[in-house]
């Protein structure tokens, strides 16, 4: 028995769809071939754009005996915004930490007000330096505090033991993360860290992928960090405690050099900040959050 012609009306459905992919014969609507994942309207609905929060940071740079450092400012700090058993760990390891919010005393707000001018964050003469900082939510920054140290000698109090490390080629830095709240505060988190020793190369997992890393090598001090949720006027005040002793504090925020020089140093959000969850569909802010340096960690 013969086959039949190729032009048999049985076959033209096969025909269709071997040249046009799954189309319907005769539909009228048009056909999407490809899915764009970038196109607004698929992922506008899907999550929140996420948003920089824009921090201020600024340094003081003032005597070790200044009056600033003692009963003039700390007298109007909430130091209770931070627990008692993490209180008592900053200020045994040379740190006080509180938030700030309402008036503050005009010695203080006259200090601030030439921050404005200085030309550097660390380093040089100035009495002050003040700095921007875009932080996105959940990727963190890194604050220098003291870079390039020769040899930094560090004694740790913790769980009532004492330890000790020398860190050559050294960098004191606090990791700074902000999460904004859905009433316009920010949840801010802060960690001591110290880089030190040549740069090596290392291997780094993420996300079921490994990638190589550059970058010195890191140790970082989870047992002084530091969470706090900001008011829209306030600010975390970060300053020495105690007198010079190779503490942590010392590594941080006190001039390694002859003079007996410290800083005081000040975070506080700029604007009202709003969880993404919350904003609904105002635009992303174009402003570019700072990277991390790669790092590894001890």
């Amino acid at each position: 028995m013969r086959p039949p012609p190729a032009t048999v009306p049985w076959l033209l459905p096969l025909l269709v769809i071997a040249a046009g992919g799954c189309a319907i014969v005769g539909e009228t609507g048009p056909r999407i071939d490809t899915v764009d994942a970038d196109d607004p309207r698929l992922t506008s609905a899907a999550k929140p754009a996420q948003r920089t929060v824009p921090v201020e940071v600024l340094f003081l740079r003032c005597a070790a005996d200044d009056p600033l450092l003692h009963d003039d400012i700390w007298t109007h700090v909430d130091e209770q915004a931070v627990d008692a058993e993490r209180r008592r760990a900053l200020n045994a390891n040379g740190l006080r930490v509180g938030v700030v919010s309402g008036r503050l005393p005009p010695a203080f707000v006259e200090r601030l007000a030439t921050s404005a001018d200085a030309a550097d964050m660390v380093g040089g003469d100035a009495p002050g330096a003040r700095r921007r900082l875009q932080l996105l939510p959940g990727r963190g920054s890194e604050l220098v505090t003291a870079a390039r140290l020769p040899s930094l000698v560090i004694l740790e109090q913790r769980d009532g033991s004492v330890r000790g490390g020398t860190y050559h080629d050294a960098t004191t830095q606090l990791a700074l993360d902000a999460h904004p709240a859905a009433d316009g505060r920010v949840r801010l988190e802060m960690v001591p860290e110290i880089r030190h020793g040549p740069v090596e190369k290392s291997w780094a997992g993420e996300d079921g992928m490994f990638r190589l890393e550059t970058g010195q090598r890191r140790h970082r001090l989870d047992y002084l960090g530091v969470e706090v949720t900001l008011p829209l006027d306030g600010m975390l005040l970060i300053g020495p405690a105690g007198a010079p002793s190779s503490s942590v504090g010392d590594g941080l925020l006190r001039d390694q050099g002859e003079g007996n020089t410290v800083r005081l140093l000040v975070i506080r959000p700029l604007g009202r900040s709003l969880d993404p969850v919350f904003a609904g569909s105002e635009p992303v802010d174009s402003e570019i959050a700072l990277p991390v340096a790669p790092s590894i960690t001890d």
